[in-house]
């Protein structure tokens, strides 16, 4: 299993090599301090993305709209990050969500799979936001 550092650059190299075979200029923010990882570029259209190297469990994906270290919780904002990529390692799937759909969330569940018992109400599939580049042209 990879350390935290490691499994965020490898998420941050798979996303961007997704973002350029889509047709995207992908920039990287010097140091290590930034509020987002990557920035996209298409048609003159930017977007700041926060990438998250994330592990299902019990088939829901568990995307926290935060970073963390030792000693500070910083929540992200809309004014810092446009778009939270969560890319999952055992399906090499990435999931777009941008943080103006999100509303004031601190996290999103997102199923892989139906409910075992059915239920459709305030379940979201995962689907919904997978590869969903379209996000970063608007």
């Amino acid at each position: 299993m990879a350390i935290t550092k490691q499994k965020g650059d490898i998420a941050e190299a798979y996303v961007a090599y997704l973002l350029k075979q889509e047709g995207f200029n992908v920039l990287v923010p010097w140091g290590e301090d930034g509020r987002y990882d990557l920035v996209s570029e298409k048609n003159g259209i930017f977007k700041r993305i926060q990438v998250k190297y994330i592990t299902p469990k019990n088939g829901v994906i568990d995307i926290s709209f935060r970073s963390s270290n030792n000693y500070n919780i910083i929540h992200y904002s809309r004014k810092d990050v446009d778009i939270i990529a969560a890319y999952s390692p055992q399906s090499n799937k990435v999931y777009f969500i941008s943080l103006n759909n999100v509303g004031n969330k601190r996290c999103l569940k997102l199923r892989l799979s139906p409910t075992k018992n059915k239920q459709k109400k305030f379940v979201i599939m995962a689907r919904k936001y997978e590869s969903r580049f379209d996000l970063l042209e608007k």
